[in-house]
């Protein structure tokens, strides 16, 4: 008789291939809250396939949970490009002045 598989074993967190570019260029601050955010997903161990993305400042991230594989794979992390860099000012100058 086989045994039952184990569900308490733990999810596993992984990077994406195409993901590792777009985390090699991130601030170690930033890259340890997208890092905390996915073990907390990990950690929940979702019991269906799921894809889902949060925000980290004006980054996108998202992922998707295996619950076959007890996977969480970071899959992309994308800039909002509505954010405006702060010190920077849209307003036109006065000419003449």
């Amino acid at each position: 008789m086989k045994s039952p598989r184990n569900t308490h074993r733990p999810y596993t967190v992984e990077i994406s291939a195409g993901a590792w570019s777009q985390v090699a260029r991130l601030s170690q601050e930033r890259y340890r809250a997208i890092q905390g955010h996915l073990e907390r997903v990990a950690s929940l161990g979702a019991q269906t396939e799921a894809s889902a993305t949060f925000q980290v400042d004006e980054l996108h991230v998202q992922y998707t949970v295996d619950a076959r594989r007890r996977l969480v794979t970071l899959v992309d992390i994308t800039r909002d490009k509505l954010v405006k860099p702060a010190g920077r000012s849209t307003a036109p100058k006065a000419s003449g002045l």
